[in-house]
């Protein structure tokens, strides 16, 4: 393939800041492997932008304050400047999670800036990261989700149980990687949990907690769309939490999921559908629980992870698509 100058950004202004700087050393290697010239472009969590100049190897906490930053700003055109030098990247490849980065304002930025990226436009980026809209194109579509009430902060909360009984979960509707859900067994303990994803968001959903096993399915698209194999989440926890997601003992995974195989076809199909419904496009990861009464769709990841241990590049490359050619396939899926 020919090389490509790619714009890899990485950082950003969610919590879920240091979960994508995992994701950029992975993301740059593979881009170099396969030949590409790539510029780490950060994001610090003030929102300032900057080319970093330091090792791949890993992404140091607070990276933005140390001297191998240069700080970078966008020229029309789909060009970056330090003000000594500019660079033209032919596409921006973003490797961020979250609000700000997942939610459709990075990808309006860009449209503005004038360069082709990686990932969903603006408006699958909306449906997508909230979780409330994206059930309700899924109960529209026919795809089963679990009963839940969405919150804002002047919604009664006393209404939560006349539709749910515990145990509750309950999570902010625009958030990633668990940050700021929580599982009540009281209500005291719903009113913690409440006041946990409030500071993260201002729309919150609660949902029967379910101790199904939870399964993830990964969606490719250049030329086709590629379904992957159904992965499965191996957890001790009582529900897969940020510290177990990326923590020292994080939780494993299994390809393919011990489920029965037409459950399996199922989240394959819903998956593909729902990638369709919301307008997606090039990758996303769909995310399901299996209980005892089937199967319940729980979200769409558009930006999913890129870390060592996340499901989507190793359900790709379980598909045949190594992490190089997977990430080079989805540049020119940009262009």
């Amino acid at each position: 393939m020919k090389q490509l100058t790619i714009a890899l950004l990485f950082g950003g202004q969610s919590h879920e800041h240091h979960v994508s700087c995992q994701s950029a050393v992975g993301v740059y290697h593979a881009l170099r492997v396969a030949g590409h010239n790539v510029l780490p472009i950060g994001i610090s969590p003030t929102g300032d932008w900057y080319l970093w100049r330091g090792s791949m190897t890993a992404i140091p906490p607070k990276w933005y304050t140390l001297p191998t930053c240069q700080a970078i700003t966008l020229a029309p055109h789909g060009k970056l400047s330090t003000g000594e030098d500019t660079y033209s990247p032919q596409v921006a490849f973003p490797v961020l999670h979250g609000p700000f980065c997942e939610d459709g304002r990075l990808q309006g930025l860009l449209d503005l800036w004038g360069i082709p990226y990686v990932g969903c436009g603006v408006e699958a980026s909306v449906l997508s990261m909230n979780k409330v809209l994206t059930k309700r194109v899924a109960e529209g579509i026919g795809i089963p989700t679990l009963p839940y009430v969405a919150l804002t902060p002047h919604t009664p909360k006393e209404g939560i149980l006349e539709h749910l009984a515990f145990p509750l979960f309950v999570k902010p509707a625009r958030a990633g990687s668990s940050v700021g859900c929580g599982m009540a067994l009281d209500p005291q303990a719903l009113e913690t949990a409440l006041a946990t994803a409030f500071s993260v968001d201002d729309t919150v959903l609660v949902e029967p907690f379910t101790k199904g096993q939870e399964v993830e399915v990964a969606v490719f698209e250049d030329e086709d769309l590629v379904v992957s194999r159904v992965g499965e989440i191996l957890s001790t926890s009582p529900f897969y939490d940020y510290e177990t997601k990326y923590g020292a003992n994080s939780a494993k995974t299994r390809i393919p999921a011990n489920i029965p195989h037409h459950l399996a076809e199922q989240a394959r199909t819903y998956a593909a559908t729902l990638f369709r419904a919301l307008g997606c496009r090039h990758l996303s990861r769909v995310d399901f629980f299996v209980t005892k009464e089937g199967l319940y769709l729980n979200e769409i990841n558009t930006l999913p992870g890129f870390t060592p241990i996340s499901m989507y590049p190793s359900l790709m490359e379980d598909a045949g698509i190594p992490l190089p050619d997977l990430v080079s396939r989805l540049c020119r899926a940009a262009l």
